[in-house]
């Protein structure tokens, strides 16, 4: 329960925001720090990881960038966000679950290299929210897929 608790606080954490910036004794906003991870690393880090059909596993592929997103989250404070999906092909119920397990296999990745667990939420979306067509095998590959979203802690 407690877990489940702290995964709806960082979900609600996810969507509302306020990021407060100090003022200095002279009046003025102080600048904030630069971030250690740049944007171009950043969008690299969120791509989205897309799977074989019907596999939960994470692709080989993948590790490279898991572990450089595991090291931005520790290092520069970050909570992340796993969103997983799947394509049309099945029951929806099956469809969820296999969702559900793409999103808690990153999310164990990620814990295993050392991101504490009440920094990652994880969402099954199953096959509700395409991104392509489910006609194409081409658009069905673009659906089977766990979204990656950062958010900075302050």
């Amino acid at each position: 329960m407690k877990t489940k608790m702290m995964s709806i606080l960082l979900l609600m954490f996810f969507y509302i925001s306020v990021e407060a910036v100090p003022t200095l004794k002279t009046g003025k906003k102080a600048k904030p720090k630069s971030a250690k991870v740049n944007l171009a690393t950043l969008a690299n880090l969120t791509k989205n990881l897309e799977y074989a059909f019907d596999k939960p596993a994470v692709r080989d592929a993948y590790y490279k960038q898991l572990d450089q997103l595991a090291k931005a989250v520790i290092d520069d404070n970050y909570a992340v966000s796993l969103k997983g999906h799947a394509d049309a092909i099945g029951a929806y119920k099956y469809n969820w679950v296999l969702s559900d397990q793409r999103a808690i296999n990153v999310k164990n990745y990620l814990i295993s290299k050392g991101v504490k667990e009440d920094r990652i939420v994880t969402t099954p979306f199953g096959s509700t929210v395409p991104i392509a067509t489910n006609k194409t095998s081409e658009g069905r590959q673009k659906n089977r897929r766990v979204e990656i979203a950062l958010k900075k802690i302050s």
